[in-house]
């Protein structure tokens, strides 16, 4: 799509959301979605609705203050079972949602209701850009509570709103009052609609190069009835990259009619677990490999089926889609995906030649197993920029990938394999990765050192497995031993990683984390890790976070750069008013041959205040120096260089 033609229809969706707005018309009550479990069984948000109260928390496995707040919701979900529904909404993306059910499993959550969302659909209608998320909704609809983030004690305001919920109207109605107009019931909101705005802002300054970044998106979404529209405002003056914009890079419009919806402008989205097509965003990693164009997607009965067309943002190429799922019965279920493309090597040509891509699909649930497998195979017409033309027959490739869970009293085990072999599609479809996303076996830890060397999924050559083994002891013991190892078709090693974690809930009032590991990954590295929190007085809650590991580099004859021990602190203390202060401390022993050019000699000081503010907003100061490393999603990493300065960032929500 060119530049005009992207600002006339900016301006005609800007046009139509004017007019709608304008329209006498009834207010909707809480937006409607629905997400599958693990087991495949789709839940309705509306129908738990209409049985009473719903609370609906986001979470990740990655995610440590998601994973010190569920156990609490559990036990409130089993104090309120059949008056109070919990909906626990997963948001790994497709690399980690095999783990989601041993995990849950491992940890006994059998009063939640856990649902995935890795396509991050939920995620977009809500606006949520932060974890753990929490929402409460009285049975009218109307949004009762919201909070984001967690600390030790959050879980007894969450009950106190719960108990006014279900005081009755007056008092659901003077917290639903709270959150003003965003989730009005039917008939309060008035008669325009339902307009939900967040604002996600970020400024830092780097002392060494007196350098700002100021970024902002605003994200503004109405709906009425069947009819939802919205647009995201991106602003960078500069941004990271120096650039200087202010432009609408997300606009779209969407119509629901029973089982069917249809999206135009610019849409994200999933098919399977990513080997296809995975249109995804992620703000801290620079990504959005959106398309332009037209989504559809039905449901009846036992068939879901999606269809797609549209264009990246950097490419102009035409891609055309389909997927297709049918639940044969027995928890098995049946899927088929397809995707083509315009010839890459001729772009903007009205050439008959198309790219394509398919994959197969199975998936099934068992009372004590559940397995995944999904078969894709690709051919093309012509090479483009990003092949690699000395490899052998470069006109087709293939991808396998499998999982297998298994689960027997206090033990779960989970295998993952694969096997990729030039089956990266519409590479650079955003200027930064492909259109598709296989699952990537390299495992994200919650530790901060265990994620310093990560590995970043390699779809055109790659073949591997991994095996997480859990036990759930007595007294809220729990262990876990995980491995995993990745190679290149040629037989090299890239990736080898194992770890052992054990977790005590708390013991003589003092919860317990520890974790030891090794990877071969830029280096050997082999890493020691804890993690103690407690209640002070005051009603203040602190941890206490130590990671030791030492580095062996190198490895040859002439460049053999010999070894270094790096450490990481962390204290954090979460006050009963609603601050969270932090202070990081990392120190390593480099020389200055081990130190990459852009890496600064330690100690690495940082502190870190962050403030929830009402209706889920957030405000985070941070100041000091960190050291260089990488954020991860899915198997996409970005390299993050070390900082000396200050930055403010946070959520506003409206």
């Amino acid at each position: 799509m060119t530049d005009r033609q992207g600002r006339w229809t900016a301006t005609a969706l800007c046009a139509l959301v004017t007019w709608l707005l304008l329209t006498p018309a009834t207010a909707a009550a809480a937006p409607d979605w629905s997400l599958e479990t693990p087991a495949g069984i789709r839940v309705s948000f509306a129908e738990e609705l209409a049985r009473g109260p719903v609370v609906v928390s986001f979470w990740a496995t990655w995610c440590k203050p998601c994973l010190k707040e569920l156990p609490h919701l559990e036990a409130l979900a089993t104090h309120y079972e059949g008056r109070v529904t919990f909906l626990a909404v997963n948001t790994d993306d497709p690399k980690s949602v095999a783990k989601v059910e041993p995990l849950v499993r491992a940890r006994g959550w059998t009063h939640l209701k856990v649902l995935l969302d890795p396509a991050a659909t939920v995620q977009q209608l809500l606006q949520v850009d932060a974890m753990p998320y929490l929402l409460l909704y009285a049975p009218d609809g109307g949004e009762a509570y919201r909070h984001t983030g967690y600390a030790e004690g959050d879980q007894e305001r969450l009950r106190a709103e719960i108990e006014a919920v279900l005081a009755g109207p007056k008092s659901a109605n003077r917290s639903a009052n709270r959150s003003a107009n965003r989730s009005a019931p039917a008939g309060e909101a008035g008669e325009a609609g339902e307009l939900t705005i967040s604002d996600r802002y970020e400024y830092s300054y780097a002392t060494g190069t007196r350098r700002e970044i100021v970024e902002n998106w605003l994200d503004v979404a109405w709906a009425r009835g069947p009819v939802r529209a919205g647009l995201t405002l991106n602003s960078q003056v500069p941004g990271e990259e120096q650039r200087r914009r202010n432009e609408i890079t997300h606009r779209w419009f969407e119509l629901t009619h029973d089982d069917i919806t249809v999206r135009a402008g610019h849409f994200l989205g999933l098919f399977g677990r990513g080997m296809i097509f995975n249109a995804w965003q992620d703000r801290d990693l620079r990504i959005d490999t959106h398309l332009d164009g037209v989504m559809a997607t039905a449901r009846r009965g036992r068939f879901a089926a999606t269809v797609m067309s549209g264009t990246p943002s950097r490419r102009e190429l035409d891609v055309r889609g389909a997927d297709l799922e049918w639940t044969a019965g027995r928890g098995l279920l049946c899927g088929a995906s397809g995707l083509t493309w315009h010839n890459s090597a001729n772009e903007g040509a009205d050439a008959v030649d198309r790219e394509w891509a398919a994959a197969f699909r199975l998936r099934q649930s068992l009372p004590h197993a559940d397995w995944y497998a999904e078969l894709g195979g690709r051919n093309r017409f012509s090479l483009d920029a990003f092949d690699d033309t000395d490899d052998g027959d470069l006109r087709d490739g293939w991808a396998l990938y499998g999982n297998l869970n298994l689960y027997g009293g206090p033990f779960t085990v989970s295998w993952e394999g694969s096997d990729y072999r030039r089956f990266e599609l519409v590479s650079q479809a955003d200027g930064v990765t492909s259109l598709n996303r296989p699952p990537a076996l390299a495992r994200e830890y919650t530790w901060t050192l265990f994620n310093r060397a990560p590995h970043s999924l390699n779809a055109n050559d790659e073949t591997g497995h991994n095996l997480d083994i859990s036990w759930r002891g007595p007294g809220a013991l729990e262990l876990q031993a995980r491995a995993a190892r990745l190679r290149l078709h040629d037989g090299r090693t890239v990736h080898e990683s194992a770890s052992l974690s054990a977790e005590l809930g708390h013991w003589l009032g003092i919860g317990l984390q520890a974790a030891l590991g090794y990877q071969d990954s830029e280096g050997q590295r082999r890493t020691a890790a804890v993690e103690a929190s407690w209640h002070g007085p005051g009603g203040a809650s602190w941890s206490l976070q130590a990671e030791h590991q030492h580095v062996r580099v190198g490895g040859g004859v002439g460049y053999d750069l010999g070894a270094y021990h790096q450490q990481w602190f962390k204290l954090e203390c979460a006050t009963r008013s609603p601050w969270l202060l932090a202070a990081m401390l990392e120190t390593n022993d480099k020389y200055a041959e081990q130190r990459s050019p852009s890496e600064d000699a330690g100690p690495f000081l940082a502190v870190q205040a962050a403030r929830t503010l009402g209706r889920g907003s957030t405000l985070t100061l941070w100041a000091g120096r960190r050291q260089e490393g990488y954020l991860c999603s899915g198997g996409v990493c970005k390299y993050e260089p070390a900082f000396s300065g200050a930055e403010l960032y946070g959520t506003l929500r409206w």
